[in-house]
């Protein structure tokens, strides 16, 4: 491996949730993600993208529900690091610890400022520490490369990455790198001059690098020898002493915490008698609820009762009324005059057509209502008896539930203040335990931070080195713009003929735009999308393969580590639902760009460039986001695929990235 060249290989990513925790692990090589959209797939890059100093997270809302912050391990030339940051506070200072997942609670975190717009964080900025653990030479470009009098602004970390991460909005689109946006467009070419050595203050640069990281060595030297000083004087154990004094700790806080949970079960569990006692003072509550339910459901009983006998003891009285009323008033007449009209109404007609009969109807309601009234009584009778019986049940049951609950407390005493002892003795000696085991891991902390100096040094020592042999080869042979492009060009032509485009010739890099060009026609003037997203992948793809050329001598020796993001590979060639306003289908059509092979030789050639890579010891990493995958590739390169998502689960297959998302609610 070229150990001048910058690496980063990231190895896993971590959304730390609220109910748990989502994992993607990741290799070097070609690593695939893909299945049904609004799965959470391109969430995975924008969480990467975010650890990488991205001022903002696009993200879907089982993630935001879901999770709190998100974290990775990443090696960056070879050096472990996390990369821990809260999701809804973009704007605090990112964390790093310069260690393992495993390892984060026995190290301080650097905490450094999201960007240039902010206060320097407490360890300074993000951007400043990613260029740096990179070994990347800071700089400033001019805003107006032309003018001598342009003014200066930082190249941030963010701005190489650009050409590491080809987002979703950017594959096959018109304004690629900024294209079409003067200002964006100019930054974006100081920014490739800048990754291949092409600016004019380049060499100037190296060498102002070269004396500030020398400056900053001799910096942690003295830091270094006045904290192993202190250390020393104050008589602080050792590493290997603290690592031994937290095993045995822990050790301990295992067998203390195992002895208190079964001590816990034995309180509960180990008596007879205590348990029938418990379970009959369950019996017993029981019954007196059921009783009290009985009993108010009695009381409800007779209300309703008493109303009914009331209201049929009215209208016994009505109809007696009646009755009375007919004796004195006496029989009417058979024939007599109508009081409306004064004609005669004969009242044996009007019987013999209604077939109303001479019987005391009257008389026989009284008889049937007398009935019911003696009836409701009998029930109402019944009713209070019932709740005599229920007040002496819950007499009974109330009795025999304080009897229980005096025999319980009584066996509590004797049985539990024993282990409520014994308890008590083991959560303290587990206190004393977890107070000594923090006090511990935090003298671990100021010893790592002591290892992590010199480990800074001894970084600082490459670093240096690297930049003496840069400064170097830029003073024998400093690159051409032209060379660059060419090779560039060359490499860019190699894969549109593998991909097996129509018509491969007029391949190049522009010099004015440092992007495509195709038939001798810019970029920009393609009109057919999915062209466009074969292209800008390949130019993407160029980039790559150039950071893992392995000729030491070559004179091209890019500030840009062999890592590259794609989302989303199938755009406008047929995989995705398309905005087809940002294609011309008739030119889609010419160009023949839904054609299967071409699908599977872009994805093959990646393979190729990262196996190459990996074939010369050189750490190479491309992670693609894609709805499908060409099944000669799934067959293939199957332990490529680090997430495959379905939206309904088909096959066992998860959600999405939250994959318990679909049960919250169910």
């Amino acid at each position: 491996m070229q150990t001048n060249r910058p690496t980063l290989v990231i190895n896993k990513l971590v959304l730390v949730g609220r109910r748990k925790n989502y994992e993607i692990p990741f290799e070097q090589g070609v690593n695939i993600i893909y299945g049904d959209s609004a799965t959470g797939k391109s969430s995975i890059l924008e969480c990467i993208n975010y650890l990488l100093g991205s001022s903002k997270i696009i993200i879907d809302r089982e993630i935001e529900t879901s999770v709190r912050f998100v974290m990775m391990e990443v090696a960056m030339n070879g050096r472990l690091h996390v990369i821990r940051r809260d999701i809804f506070l973009p704007n605090e200072p990112i964390e790093v610890f310069v260690c393992g997942l495993n390892e984060i609670e026995q190290n301080f975190p650097r905490r450094l400022a999201a960007n240039f717009k902010f206060a320097e964080g407490p360890d300074g900025y993000f951007s400043d520490f990613m260029l740096d653990a990179l070994r990347l030479p800071r700089v400033k470009l001019r805003q107006s490369p032309s003018k001598a009098d342009s003014e200066m602004v930082r190249l941030s970390f963010r701005d190489v990455f650009k050409y590491c991460y080809l987002k979703q909005d950017d594959v096959g689109s018109k304004g690629l790198l900024g294209s079409g946006n003067y200002a964006v467009e100019l930054k974006n070419r100081e920014t490739f001059k800048y990754i291949f050595n092409l600016l004019d203050t380049n060499i100037t640069d190296v060498q102002e690098e070269l004396s500030t990281f020398t400056k900053k060595q001799n910096r942690l030297v003295d830091k270094y020898k006045t904290v192993s000083e202190f250390l020393r004087e104050t008589e602080f154990e050792s590493e290997q002493a603290l690592t031994d004094a937290e095993a045995i700790l822990a050790t301990q806080h295992a067998a203390v915490s195992a002895q208190l949970a079964e001590l816990n079960v034995r309180m509960t569990a180990d008596n007879a008698a205590y348990r029938f006692l418990r379970d009959k003072l369950v019996e017993f509550n029981d019954l007196i609820r059921l009783n009290e339910s009985d009993r108010t459901a009695s009381e409800r009983a007779i209300d309703r009762y008493v109303r009914l006998k009331h209201d049929y003891q009215g209208d016994v009285a009505k109809l007696r009324s009646v009755r009375t009323a007919r004796s004195v008033i006496g029989n009417p007449q058979e024939t007599f005059s109508c009081p409306l009209c004064s004609s005669a109404v004969d009242m044996v007609a009007v019987r013999r057509a209604y077939a109303i009969d001479d019987n005391d109807r009257a008389a026989q309601e009284i008889n049937v209502l007398t009935k019911r009234n003696r009836e409701l009584d009998t029930l109402i009778d019944a009713e209070r008896d019932k709740q005599v019986q229920l007040a002496l049940s819950h007499k009974m049951y109330v009795d025999d539930r304080d009897k229980v609950r005096q025999l319980l407390d009584e066996s509590s005493t004797q049985m539990i203040t024993p282990y409520l002892t014994q308890r008590d003795g083991l959560s303290a000696e587990l206190a004393k335990l977890n107070e000594r085991r923090h006090q511990i891991l935090h003298a671990i902390k100021v010893r790592n931070q002591q290892k992590l100096i010199f480990a800074d040094i001894s970084s600082l020592d490459e670093a240096i080195l690297n930049l003496q042999e840069k400064l170097n080869r830029l003073r024998a042979a400093a690159p051409s713009l032209d060379g660059v492009l060419s090779e560039l060009g060359d490499l860019l032509s190699r894969y549109l003929r593998f991909v097996k485009i129509k018509d491969p010739f007029g391949i190049a890099i522009g010099r004015k735009t440092f992007l495509p060009v195709l038939r001798n026609r810019d970029y920009r003037d393609i009109t057919s999308g999915g062209l466009r997203t074969i292209l800008s992948i390949g130019f993407y793809v160029s980039l790559l393969e150039i950071c893992t050329s392995p000729d030491p001598h070559s004179a091209i020796d890019p500030n840009l580590p062999p890592f590259l993001m794609i989302d989303t590979v199938g755009k406008y060639l047929g995989k995705t639902q398309d905005h087809h306003h940002e294609t011309n289908a008739i030119e889609d059509e010419k160009e023949d760009v839904s054609d299967p092979g071409k699908y599977l030789n872009m994805y093959a050639y990646m393979f190729e460039v990262a196996e190459r890579a990996l074939a010369s010891n050189m750490p190479c990493q491309v992670i693609l986001v894609d709805n499908d995958v060409p099944p000669q590739i799934r067959m293939r390169h199957a332990e490529a695929i680090r997430a495959h998502f379905s939206s309904e689960g088909v096959d066992g297959l998860p959600r999405g990235l939250i994959d318990d998302a679909h049960l919250i609610g169910a």
